[in-house]
This record gives structure tokens, C-alpha cells and sequence, in this order.
């Protein structure tokens, strides 16, 4: 099988390059059979001989010629799609490309990473209103993968066929951690107080603010933590607008003097420096408030290192109350109940024990491996071959 996966792959800073690299890693190693072609951004490379990449674009200005030369170079079976707004836009670009692939006369497959609705897009539309452009992708793809149920069942109500469309969800991250108390000596940290960690990029609808909130009604129960901010803006991705959200966070630190207490690292984060903050957190926090259809790679970080969590009541992270608890799935609006429930993380050792039992099955349920098996399966099937 000869298999060409659209996406950012790493050392580009992304999630879904994160997410291509572990899915592509556990499938070659299913599958001896399988050859990958990874059509990337400027600067990807690979560091696997089954895994060619031909880092071609860059989400910023792309053409859709350069993707498309690139698939037409591999010849492949099937081109897999990791489609996402703010790598590949909403524009003509995409649909060419898939118009392309569709000529070729290679299967495809796209995986949403972000759903979105009328009442939800954020971003300018080109020439289309986002549900018909959503439709689209949909008909020009084979198959359709998405995170979650409420992903599928929003694209079912704008018209896909609910058999076209399959719930994989995104596996849990296999970073390189470490003992929380080693992790701690490497960045300096304090071995006796709690550490509370929200890992990632900053940005609006990921709820630095609310962290913030969560922090100072905190200090009404216990003075003995720390709070690290461990990331900065994405370098691609919005950017004017997510470091002024960011220093304007950085301001509120200063003016309510909470600087004993939290710590805004203020850099892009390696994948090695990443492992070692979510290695040295006592509770892993993702105050989101995003009001799209998506998953959280973020979280998944949090679920390979066997760590506690706290999450908002949000469609993002709607499989920790199906498959943690809902017990740690909080309002946005509820600063005091968060404040509850992370101090109760942080002192109730029964509490803390079974929450972490919760997340290590689920880590092992959504390993990479199982996450590749159901991708095989889908494959075989556009393919008509018995999985």
C-alpha cells in the first residue's frame, strides 16, 4: 500500500504534526507493507526509512500546485488529508487539491480536526459559507474520520452520510517522560510545593484568563503551588492577536502581584522540554473555551503521562466525562468549583488515585496502535480489500 498523508509533520511546532508523526510510526510498524509519503511544510523531515517526506509548502501562502505535484510524484493508493483551518484555510486551494487526487484516481480520505457551524467559524470564509464548504470536502473524500461523536453528528446534520464517517479518536502521546520528581531538579522547579501545568499555546479560546481566575481563587484554599504557563503563541497561527492576548495575561501577572505563583514560561516549547513540564505536574489543566467541534492534543498528552486533569465543559473534551469522570469536567463560568476540584486533586489522595487509574486505562484503550489498527481498517475498506 502505498499511502500519502497531507499534513505538517515534525520538527514543524503543530499538533497535527505530533498527531501525523505517532499515527504514521505505529502504522509502518503494523503494517510491513505500507510505505508512507508524508507531503509536508518547508523544513520536515523524516526519521524512518519506511517514511518519505517532501516538505513542499508552507500553510502561510501555499499554492495548491505544490501539494499537487507532490502527490502526482508519489503515485499513491490513497491520499489521507489532515484537514485543518489553519494549516490548509477554506478557500479553492484545498478543494483543487482534492479535485487532483480525485483524477488520479487515488482513495481519499480527509480527518477533520475542527468541525465548524455557522454560529461557530471565527475566520474569514472565501467565497463560501462554511457548512456548503464542509459539504464539499466531504463529497470529494471517500471516507471522513473524526475525533468525536459530536464532530460526526454536526457534520451529519449539514448533510453527510452518517456511514461515510467514522469516531477515531486521537491517541494518547508517547512523549519522552520522566520521574516527577527528576523533571523537577532539570527545570529548577521546587520539589515541595504542588505544580499545577496547562501545556501548549497560548491563545484566547484556550483560556489563559481563566487559568488566571483559577488562580487566585486558589490562593483562598492553599498558597503552596505554582502554576506554569509552559508555552507561547503559535509562530504561524494567528499571531498578532494571540501575543497581545499574551502579554496582555503577562500585565494582569504583574498587577495583581501573582508572580510567586505563576509562571509563563513565554517560549516555544520542545518536544523534550514539553515532556519534562507535563512530567512535573501534579494536575495537568485545560481551561479551554473554544465553541467549535474538535479534540485536544493537549489533553492527550496529559493521558499518556498518567496525569489528573481538569477540564472545561466543552464539546472538545467530552470524552473525559464518557471516559474518565465528569467529575473533573467543570463550567467555564465556575472559577470557585475549579478551584475546588483542583484543590481536591491536589490533597485527597483517594480522590487523586482513582482519577489517575481513570486515565491510564484510557491511555491504553486509545494507545497508537489501536488508533492505527482502526485507520488500517478504514484504509483496506476504500481500498474493497478484507481488512
Amino acid at each position: 500500500m502505498r499511502l500519502c498523508m497531507v499534513s505538517p509533520y515534525p520538527p514543524t511546532i503543530c499538533g497535527i504534526a505530533d498527531y501525523s508523526y505517532q499515527l504514521i510510526k505505529a502504522l509502518v510498524q503494523l503494517r510491513p507493507d505500507v510505505n508512507v509519503y508524508v507531503v509536508a511544510e518547508h523544513g520536515a523531515r523524516s526519521d524512518n526509512e519506511r517514511v518519505a517526506v517532501l516538505p513542499v509548502f508552507d500553510r502561510r501562502d501555499y499554492r495548491a500546485e505544490q501539494i499537487i505535484e507532490a502527490i502526482e510524484e508519489v503515485d499513491p493508493d490513497i491520499v489521507h488529508i489532515q484537514h485543518s483551518f489553519g494549516v490548509f484555510g477554506a478557500d479553492d486551494r484545498l478543494l483543487e487539491i482534492m479535485r487532483s487526487v480525485k483524477r488520479l484516481g487515488a482513495k481519499l480520505i480527509t480527518t477533520f480536526h475542527t468541525v465548524h457551524s455557522r454560529e461557530t467559524i471565527d475566520f474569514e470564509l472565501k467565497g463560501y459559507d462554511i457548512e456548503d464548504y464542509n459539504r464539499l470536502v466531504c463529497k470529494y473524500s471517500d471516507h471522513v474520520i473524526v475525533h468525536t461523536r459530536s464532530m460526526k453528528n454536526v457534520l451529519i446534520r449539514q448533510g453527510i452520510e452518517e456511514d461515510k464517517i467514522d469516531v477515531i479518536r486521537i491517541g494518547a502521546f508517547e512523549l519522552d517522560y520522566v520521574d516527577k520528581e527528576e523533571a523537577r531538579r532539570r527545570l529548577g522547579l521546587p520539589l515541595d510545593e504542588k505544580i499545577l501545568v496547562s501545556p501548549g499555546f497560548i491563545h484566547r479560546g484556550k483560556g489563559t484568563h481563566l487559568l488566571l481566575a483559577l488562580c487566585r481563587e486558589l490562593l483562598k484554599h492553599t498558597r503552596e503551588f505554582k502554576l506554569i504557563i509552559a508555552g507561547w503563541t503559535h509562530p504561524k497561527e494567528f499571531y498578532e492577536y494571540n501575543v497581545k492576548y499574551a502579554l496582555d495575561c503577562l500585565n494582569f501577572i504583574k498587577h495583581h502581584g501573582l508572580e510567586e505563583h505563576i509562571i509563563m514560561v513565554g517560549h516555544y516549547l520542545s518536544r523534550e522540554e514539553l515532556a519534562l513540564y507535563v512530567s512535573a505536574a501534579d494536575v495537568i489543566l485545560c481551561l479551554y473555551t473554544q465553541i467549535n467541534w474538535s479534540a485536544s492534543g493537549v489533553l492527550k498528552l496529559a493521558i499518556g503521562a498518567g496525569k489528573p486533569i481538569v477540564v472545561t465543559r466543552i464539546p472538545k473534551f467530552e470524552e473525559v466525562s464518557e471516559e474518565i469522570s465528569d467529575e473533573v469536567v467543570v463550567l467555564p463560568t465556575d472559577i470557585r468549583r475549579m478551584a475546588r476540584i483542583v484543590h481536591r486533586l491536589l490533597y485527597d489522595e483517594d480522590f487523586r488515585r482513582f482519577i489517575e487509574s481513570r486515565v491510564r486505562a484510557y491511555a491504553k484503550k486509545i494507545s497508537w496502535l489501536n488508533i492505527a489498527k482502526e485507520h488500517l481498517i478504514i484504509y483496506n475498506k476504500v481500498l474493497e480489500e478484507e481488512p
